[in-house]
């Protein structure tokens, strides 16, 4: 694990991640009306965006990258993507709102890597920005309305990415190194079943695991929500370690797939809405179950090929083109 550009396990991680995204997204529909569907959403979501974040933070080497580059490469394409987005919603629901300011469903990520990316190089010269972040993260708890330009989420996730940052390969190698592979898979065999346990007794919303809502919006006295919030650092930080222990460290059928991550994270969603369209309600029938289960699968290698890098790139090409 000594060059992250033929690093198999950035590659191989980042599928894992970008499959659950789809799959979390999809089964998201179908949540509240079965309980095991409910308990492996919240494991799921548990874990998946703060690794994905620190895998954003851990690529984030060069601080000294032009703003330019993060203005052609996340900020162009989220706000083309959020108007297409809001343009469709609008034309199915004749509902209309101003797209700049509230990302679109997934595309909220895009808006905070930016804001990442472009304040890494000064926020890492602030003094225990790390342990300073985290408790960033447990007081944006109490303002609400945090959704506006995804400022709540940009708060309670960015400990991931700086930790992320703050990583290098050799640390990285330490988790292969000191976690076995059993104690890995039986520790997230024990969070599934936490999980479950907590979607069973409905012990905390699971919006709670977005990052997006203040305590008070999810029902949560203050001292509740930072109660949660520690427990909820704590249980990422350690299923990332376990997930990344099983992770392989060399080349897989689906190493290939994870250079192409952002292009699924992008058009996914359309792909799924369809899905929603003609399987509107989980049910016992058999064949509409294993397409909510496989599909995932295949939405991300299809996703995944040369030709939606290519649809990708074009969208922005005629704006990019003006930025010089």
């Amino acid at each position: 694990m000594e060059d992250v550009k033929n690093n198999y396990f950035i590659d191989n991680i980042k599928f894992i991640l970008i499959f659950l995204v789809v799959f979390g997204h999809l089964i998201e529909r179908y949540i509240n009306t079965n309980t095991t569907l409910m308990g492996v959403y919240m494991f799921i979501y548990i874990f998946h965006m703060p690794l994905f974040i620190f895998i954003s933070g851990f690529l984030s080497k060069n601080i000294n990258k032009s703003k330019k580059v993060y203005l052609k490469t996340l900020l162009i394409p989220y706000i083309v993507l959020n108007v297409i987005w809001y343009t469709l919603a609008y034309i199915y629901t004749g509902q209309n709102s101003f797209p700049l300011l509230y990302p679109g469903w997934t595309l909220w990520f895009l808006l905070s890597l930016f804001f990442w990316r472009i304040s890494l190089k000064y926020l890492v010269k602030i003094k225990y920005i790390l342990p300073i972040s985290f408790a960033l993260g447990l007081v944006v708890g109490l303002i609400s309305n945090g959704s506006i330009l995804s400022f709540s989420r940009t708060i309670v996730f960015l400990p991931f990415f700086l930790l992320g940052y703050y990583t290098d390969m050799k640390k990285l190698k330490k988790v292969d190194d000191k976690v076995n592979i059993w104690i890995a898979i039986l520790g997230l065999t024990i969070f599934v079943a936490i999980a479950l346990f907590i979607a069973e007794n409905k012990i905390v919303d699971y919006k709670f695991l977005y990052g997006s809502y203040s305590y008070t919006e999810l029902g949560l006295s203050i001292w509740q929500g930072i109660f949660y919030r520690i427990i909820l650092y704590l249980s990422s930080i350690t299923l990332s370690i376990f997930v990344c222990a099983i992770t392989p460290n060399k080349k897989t059928f689906y190493s290939e797939m994870g250079k192409s991550t952002m292009y699924v994270y992008a058009f996914h969603i359309y792909v799924i809405i369809l899905i929603f369209y003609f399987i509107p309600t989980w049910d016992k029938h058999i064949l509409t179950n294993w397409v909510i289960i496989i599909s995932p699968l295949f939405i991300t290698y299809i996703l995944s090929l040369k030709i939606f890098g290519k649809i990708y790139n074009g969208l922005f090409k005629p704006i990019l083109k003006l930025i010089k």
